[in-house]
């Protein structure tokens, strides 16, 4: 008798971020789900619309996770959005914040929006931006994109300062 395995679904969300003619940092998502086989990052380019070219100094970043009812999603940030005018761009709310966990002992908080999503990928961006090697090289190529990126808080998860 073989035991029975129940597969959890894993969607792929990928963060798109450009910029404005007026210099605001916008945003859009794509969602997907991960076929098996598939490597989350080659999804993540795929949902954003690049193919095995990627253009130089384009940053593709995983930046979170988070439980579902039925399994998990990977966040991705793609940095510059290929194709800005597709779909629907949005301003980046001024007002986009982390949600952090009330009990230590449960750290994933009950109810995530996507918005709380982008605040905290905003943040980890201008984290690695600053640490990264590759990510900072890229900065160069689109420097009124990185530094509205930038203008965030850098911390990764759960860190307050500057909240």
């Amino acid at each position: 008798m073989g035991a029975h395995v129940h597969l959890h679904q894993v969607q792929v969300e990928v963060i798109l971020l450009s910029i404005s003619e007026d210099d605001r940092l916008s945003w859009r998502v794509a969602y997907g789900d991960l076929p098996a086989g598939c490597r989350p990052d080659a999804r993540a380019r795929e949902l954003a619309g690049l193919d095995d070219q990627v253009p130089a100094a384009t940053v593709v970043h995983s930046t979170s996770w988070r439980p579902t009812p039925g399994g998990l999603i990977l966040t991705y940030v793609v940095a510059p959005d290929p194709d800005p005018a597709e779909g629907t761009v949005s301003a980046v709310p001024a007002d986009a914040r982390i949600l952090c966990a009330e009990d230590a002992a449960a750290p994933t908080p009950a109810a995530v929006t996507l918005e709380h999503v982008l605040a905290h990928a905003l943040r980890h961006l201008s984290l690695v931006a600053r640490t990264t090697p590759a990510v900072l090289a890229a900065t160069d190529a689109y420097p009124r994109l990185w530094h509205a990126v930038v203008t965030h808080t850098p911390d990764v998860a759960g860190q307050l300062v500057g909240s």
